[in-house]
């Protein structure tokens, strides 16, 4: 096997697809104009646009659910450019589409195309990457989705004022483009002597490192097994639904992600009964994704030292600290403190949770669990907007903010309480691929 050369500690398996990653975020941003495109461009009814962009979200559970049991059984990359191609043709579809009933089934298929390769991505960086570095691996595709969904609006902005439908082909196009670059990447790594895990028990994997008896921070894979110890897709739901402390974790990270997308549903309804305008919501958005951007890469040396499960605690109370501020916040001022405190909070969640899932979960069965964890995401956003909304306008958002302070208070106390039964579940995984080796 020749030695490749690492940057950030990390492989060239792992760096190709974190460009791509990139380059998919800075091109995805239909979602974000498709309220706009529908109200604007074809003059559907507001109270039908809900129903209609609802069918993305319903679609992005399904394609979650299946994404990472499918990537267990028959391969990362194959889910990958599936989905990415896949998205590509829906999007094509949407394009040309007027009627609302079409358009929702179309959005269907193309949130479910779209999300089925998010469990595979999390899952493929914990096949290539040592256990001792996912959690800088993770912070760093989290920074590279944050960079990339802060530039995409500002190209769909200058796309839609030539043409709504020159955002759906550009989009397309970009994921065309990627995914055959992906195609070539995988390609070039075999031929350097790489192998890439695919459809393998992962139990015959060797993950390679400096220290710790590892080799040359590579990942080298019995590709003779590929296609025959691949779980099947009952055994890896069975481990998932029967494993407690991944439940349990999964369970409380959903509550947090109830609250978080208050950031974008209840927010700038509430600061708008204040008075304040959608351009103030916008400049706070831009202070999030600025901080994000700017302090997720040097966050990674702290984060390292406190360990995952202090990182989430920590994390949790101080978003727990920004949600109470946005109890008695009346002015932009106040909504500003409380953004930058719950932002400080975002940069030890997102990453460090799909780290810790990886972690837990055992090596046959990673997409199956980041499949599970994905689709606890996706309901948050459609259950979001509809939780929010009702509270808002029957009780105030100040009642929102109290509830969401709870929420976020109850959520910190249970991850603290069940630490012990995730580190324990994280040693035993950890254990068994050091046997395995």
């Amino acid at each position: 096997m020749k030695r490749q050369r690492e940057i950030f500690g990390l492989s060239p398996l792992y760096w190709g697809l974190w460009l791509a990653i990139l380059i998919l975020w800075m091109g995805r941003f239909v979602t974000s104009f498709l309220s706009i495109y529908l109200v604007s461009a074809l003059h559907i009814n507001e109270g039908v646009v809900g129903a209609v962009v609802s069918m993305y979200g319903f679609g992005s559970i399904i394609g979650c659910l299946f994404g990472g049991t499918l990537s267990d059984r028959f391969g990362r990359q194959s889910m990958i450019i599936i989905g990415e191609i896949g998205a590509a043709v829906a999007l094509f579809v949407v394009s040309v589409l007027v009627h609302p009933i079409a358009l929702g089934a179309a959005l269907f298929v193309y949130g479910a195309f779209a999300s089925l390769p998010s469990p595979a991505i999390a899952a493929y960086i914990a096949d290539v990457v040592p256990i001792a570095r996912q959690q800088r691996a993770y912070v760093l595709q989290s920074w590279a989705i944050n960079f990339g969904y802060a530039i995409g609006p500002i190209v769909a902005n200058q796309l839609v004022k030539v043409s709504y439908s020159l955002m759906f082909y550009v989009e397309a196009a970009v994921m065309i483009g990627v995914t055959g670059l992906l195609v070539v990447f995988f390609r070039e790594v075999k031929h350097l002597g790489i192998a890439v895990p695919g459809a393998v028990a992962q139990t015959t994997a060797t993950v390679a490192g400096s220290g710790n008896g590892e080799q040359d921070g590579q990942v080298r894979v019995d590709a003779s097994s590929a296609g025959t110890n691949a779980p099947s897709m009952r055994d890896s739901w069975r481990r998932v639904l029967t494993d407690l402390p991944f439940l349990g974790f999964s369970m409380l990270m959903f509550g947090y992600f109830l609250v978080y997308f208050q950031s974008t549903s209840g927010l700038p309804i509430a600061m708008t009964n204040l008075g304040l305008g959608l351009g103030d919501y916008s400049v706070l958005l831009t202070i999030n994704g600025f901080m994000l951007c700017a302090l997720q890469i040097p966050a990674m040396k702290l984060f390292a030292r406190m360990g995952n499960s202090r990182v989430l605690v920590t994390g949790l109370a101080v978003t727990v600290i920004g949600y109470a501020v946005q109890i008695v916040a009346d002015s932009w001022a106040g909504f500003a403190l409380a953004v930058v405190l719950w932002t400080l909070g975002e940069l030890g969640t997102f990453p460090i949770a799909t780290t810790t899932v990886a972690a837990m979960a055992p090596a046959s069965a990673r997409g199956t669990y980041q499949g599970v964890y994905n689709v606890l995401w996706s309901l948050s956003i459609a259950l979001a907007p509809m939780v929010g909304g009702w509270v808002i306008s029957d009780f105030g958002g100040r009642v929102l903010w109290i509830a969401c302070t709870i929420v976020l208070i109850a959520v910190t106390i249970g991850l603290r309480m069940t630490k012990t039964s995730r580190d324990r579940a994280m040693m035993r995984n950890s254990l068994a691929q050091n046997q395995a080796q």
